[in-house]
């Protein structure tokens, strides 16, 4: 059946009365046509479904169109899912078909409906219903473009609303943390990700080793459990909070994470640029978009250790209560570990220097001396008890 001809049989049917209804009914069914063909496009086929979205949009805004919210949220979801078809249908496009899906003229304007939507107080019978859902979906576009300039304009938006997440299902509040949380990452705003990425995996379906019967199931909580978990290990690492190695295995992540709690624990520095630079390492975070994070951030804590190790190995009976550190003692270790001769004096200086104004030492530096002076009473703070600042470690 050919599109002209759904056109002249929709308005046979339905006349001129009520045209933005006309046009979704006629819009919807070319695209559900064109949708069943093999032999369709999927740039033809994600056109189609905008122009239904269009169309609904325009039904949508009247004041009483909220009994229409369920539909919205499913046209929504076959938006994005049509844009990725037809990005990778044609990766090397100018404009990707998922960025026109998240612009103004598609979910951000359904974002602005719905937060518009004054009727009633009652979310579950009002357009706001859809709130969170969209905000996931729009979310989910922009992490896609690897563009998250916006995201805090939508946040702003959803907080001016008054909608409180936790009268939302589960799974739109799991979602939504799990965004935020990567966002915050990125934004170096560690401890704010970790509170958001902890709830999201906390609320994650757990897996159910002992239902045989629910596979499908099983295999997606493990997918979205596994995905929370990659950014919430990232993040605690940076921390100073090392995951357990069953967490790890559980998930199958032991492989990534393990060699780099071990180089932070031992102060190998040597053993995390080796690691973090390893062909298989080094692409898998990358694509993860942590790459850049952990090599800045765990570089600080290898430092932290390692001054700390050689301030308990170097340490004599004779010496005096108040421990001390030689920082050319420091400089031979740093090279013997990097087999780097490049590192001088005053590399090691500055280094340590900056780790006393983080607050991961306490104590100063003699700098004539050429000495760490540590503090008389916890000279070595739990990191995870160190307000986090962007750390530069060399």
């Amino acid at each position: 059946m050919s599109e002209e001809s759904v056109r002249t049989v929709v308005l046979k049917t339905m006349g001129d009365d009520n045209r933005p209804l006309r046009d979704l009914i006629t819009n919807y069914l070319i695209f559900t046509i064109a949708s069943a063909l093999e032999t369709s496009s999927m740039v033809d086929v994600y056109d189609l479904i905008s122009a239904c979205y269009r169309s609904f949009l325009s039904l949508y805004s009247a004041a009483d169109a909220q009994w229409l919210t369920p539909l919205l949220m499913n046209l929504s979801y076959s938006l994005i899912r049509w844009a990725n078809f037809a990005d990778e249908e044609q990766p090397n496009a100018k404009e990707l078909k998922i960025s026109d899906a998240a612009s103004s003229s598609h979910l951000s304007k359904a974002l602005h409906i719905v937060i518009g939507d004054k009727s009633t107080n009652q979310i579950e019978n009002s357009k706001r219903r859809a709130l969170y859902y969209l905000a996931n979906l729009t979310f989910r576009a922009y992490f896609k473009l690897r563009s998250t300039r916006l995201i805090p304009t939508v946040m702003a938006n959803i907080s001016n609303a008054g909608a409180a997440l936790s009268e939302y299902p589960m799974s739109e509040q799991v979602t939504y943390r799990y965004y935020v949380g990567r966002y915050h990452l990125y934004q170096l705003d560690l401890r704010r990700a970790e509170s958001d990425l902890a709830f999201a995996f906390r609320n994650c379906p757990d897996l159910s080793h002992d239902d045989e019967d629910n596979n499908d199931g099983n295999m997606i909580a493990f997918k979205n459990g596994r995905l929370i978990l990659i950014y919430l290990t990232a993040c605690r690492l940076c921390l100073g909070r090392m995951p357990s190695v069953q967490l790890l295995q559980e998930y199958g992540l032991d492989t990534y994470f393990e060699p780099l709690k071990k180089a932070i624990k031992l102060g190998d520095l040597s053993l995390l640029d080796q690691k973090l630079m390893s062909p298989e390492l080094m692409s898998w975070f990358v694509e993860k978009e942590l790459f850049f994070l952990l090599k800045e951030k765990l570089q600080v804590l290898c430092w932290r250790s390692l001054i700390r190790k050689t301030c308990l190995v170097s340490r004599k009976p004779t010496d005096p209560p108040q421990m001390r550190v030689q920082l050319y003692a420091l400089l031979t270790i740093v090279r013997a570990l990097t087999q780097d001769d490049s590192y001088d004096i005053y590399d090691v200086e500055c280094i340590t220097a900056s780790l006393l104004d983080q607050g991961y030492i306490k104590g100063y530096i003699h700098s004539r001396k050429k000495i760490l002076v540590l503090g008389k009473t916890n000279p070595f703070p739990i990191v995870y008890s160190v307000g986090v600042i962007q750390e530069v470690a060399s």
